[in-house]
């Protein structure tokens, strides 16, 4: 997994109640009990434990997610990755083997808006 340009880093035997805003990209090894908003990547790492909503442009995961997952520019779940929630994103890549409960809806215009903040 990619680890340039991450500005925050949550290891493993960290445990965070509340929620992670950031303007940086974000890596997630530890346990969140809250949400994580960033305006950049957010990596929730194979062994990782989210409760709570993920916002990002690009979002990766391979560790477990219970809450829904925004991702502006792409999702991508990898094979250890399992998702409880609800999924909006333009572009998504699962890899066989992914848990994954809930609903998807791909919007292009969430990539069309975040080009144009830019």
């Amino acid at each position: 997994m990619m680890s340039a340009g991450l500005e925050t880093v949550i290891g493993k035997s960290c445990e965070v109640k509340g929620a992670i805003i950031t303007k940086g990209g974000v890596r997630v090894d530890g346990k969140i009990e809250g949400g994580v908003i960033s305006e950049e990547t957010v990596i929730v790492g194979e062994n990782a434990v989210v409760k709570g909503d993920i916002r990002g442009s690009n979002v990766v995961i391979a560790g477990r997610v219970n809450g829904d997952v925004t991702a502006t520019e792409k999702l991508e779940i990898l094979h250890t990755g399992r998702l409880y929630g609800d999924i909006i994103t333009p572009k998504i890549a699962m890899a066989e083997g992914v848990v994954f409960e809930g609903t998807c809806e791909m919007e292009k215009h969430l990539q069309e808006s975040a080009a144009v903040k830019k």
